[in-house]
């Protein structure tokens, strides 16, 4: 799976107060490359005697001071404990790092609905996410979209991620040669190591072939799951 902490993502998280010195121990157990970014000079010196030599005193509200951290094609995390700054940080952001991915936390559905509108790729609501959740957020944005985005009733159905193990009956096939239904599962997508871990929406009509170690994404009642990666694993 993926290696988080030897990745080479570059992550630069917006505030170190109460909420960013959270969200701080939850990357830190994950990335390696992380810069720690306040408005607030005691925050920063925190930071520095806790060990956390990237990090940062900037005034927020300068965008040049901004630039000059290198913020471009990285993952921007805004996590400032007053919402007011998230979101007038985000704006910033936006407008000055356009190849970065740009992420911030929320306190409610109204601090949410203004982050969208700005254009924040992922906002998280804090009261709601747990570590992994946000490292999932971080590391696989496709697969987690698909979880967010695809609705469905309270009625034993679930989303899961299976990876196809070696010389399984899947291998060498394509998605067109396997009828899903058969099984009790919809095929939502497929996350490809040949093409480094991009996801694969099956919508797309892309006839991809299964290779082992590829993540399936498939939906269907607990049962019909556990039946399905019984026999993956039967025969790998």
């Amino acid at each position: 799976m993926f290696d988080t902490k030897n990745s080479n993502l570059e992550i630069v998280l917006f505030g170190y107060g109460t909420t960013g010195t959270k969200i701080y121990e939850m990357l830190s157990t994950n990335f390696s490359k992380i810069k720690v970014v306040d408005s607030d000079e005691k925050h920063i010196e925190r930071a520095k005697e806790e060990g956390i030599v990237t990090s940062y005193f900037v005034d927020i509200t300068n965008d040049s001071e901004l630039e000059e951290l290198g913020i471009d094609k990285k993952i921007l995390f805004c996590a400032m404990d007053e919402m007011s700054l998230n979101i007038f940080l985000a704006l910033s952001l936006k407008s000055i790092a356009k190849e970065s991915t740009l992420l911030s936390i929320s306190t409610s559905a109204e601090n949410t609905r203004k982050l969208k509108f700005i254009g924040v790729d992922k906002v998280i609501d804090i009261y709601e996410s747990s570590a992994n959740r946000i490292v999932d957020i971080i590391t696989r944005p496709a697969v987690t979209r698909v979880m967010d985005e695809i609705i469905y009733a309270d009625n034993g159905i679930s989303i899961e991620e299976i990876e196809i193990p070696p010389n399984s009956f899947l291998e060498d096939k394509c998605v067109q040669d396997v009828n899903f239904k058969e099984f009790g599962l919809i095929l939502i997508g497929i996350s490809d190591k040949e093409l480094g871990e991009d996801f694969i929406f099956v919508s797309r009509g892309i006839n991809h072939k299964f290779d082992a170690g590829d993540i399936l994404v498939v939906m269907g009642e607990t049962p019909a799951l556990e039946e399905f990666y019984k026999k993956l694993t039967e025969s790998g």
